[in-house]
């Protein structure tokens, strides 16, 4: 669905000369792209919102953000999938910060990032199977995944002490989300050939050839 729309709105730019037609495979996976954001962004607002937990949802999708810029992760295959996850991972914390006792709060803080930090010190960065890493680029995510995730786990620690329990156990639940996410990669990012993958190569083609101007 979120390809043909796509397709349609880059088309229709070629139509009214906005874009040209040797440009309408990068438009058209730019828009891609665009949508697929705006959708996830809009399921995160609404679950957050129907909720009420949009402050903690924030804190939790920036933590989680921070650390997959270095470490990686599971890439789904389609839009489908991606906002499948998006959805049960966000019904997941919502329901879980909802219902946990303010008690218990820093007890499973302490566990996620005691889970989650030899997970990233182990494996991270997790790369995309058809995106090869050079060895620099390697090092240098693994140099700021560890730096990453021992700030963040020292900043947790410091919720703790200062006794903000629920804003430590938001922060952690991001790092353990980025450690779940970085785990699955290792194991179901064994190569994607998905038609997704294939509209991004041919997008790349033709940037790579109009910058030659072939």
């Amino acid at each position: 669905m979120i390809p043909k729309l796509a397709k349609n709105v880059a088309h229709f730019f070629v139509v009214k000369n906005v874009a040209s037609k040797s440009k309408e495979a990068i438009y058209a996976y730019g828009m891609e792209l665009l949508i697929s954001d705006v959708l996830n962004t809009l399921i995160v607002l609404l679950i957050a919102l129907t909720s009420h937990t949009l402050p903690a949802v924030i804190i939790f999708i920036a933590v989680f953000m921070i650390l997959r810029r270095f470490v990686g992760g599971y890439h789904a295959n389609n839009h489908l999938s991606c906002m499948f996850t998006l959805i049960m991972v966000m019904l997941a914390f919502s329901y879980g910060i909802c219902n946990v006792r303010i008690q218990l709060m820093w007890i499973l803080s302490i566990c996620f990032i005691t889970i989650a930090l030899p997970v990233i010190f182990c494996i991270a960065p997790v790369p995309h199977p058809n995106k090869p890493m050079s060895e620099e680029k390697r090092n240098r995510l693994r140099k700021r995944s560890i730096i990453s995730i021992v700030a963040l786990s020292a900043v947790v620690i410091a919720l703790i002490i200062f006794q903000r329990e629920e804003i430590s156990l938001y922060v952690s639940s991001g790092i353990l989300l980025s450690a779940v996410m970085s785990l699955l990669g290792c194991f179901l990012n064994r190569g994607d050939n998905s038609k997704r993958w294939q509209r991004k190569r041919k997008a790349k083609y033709y940037i790579d050839c109009n910058s030659r101007s072939c």
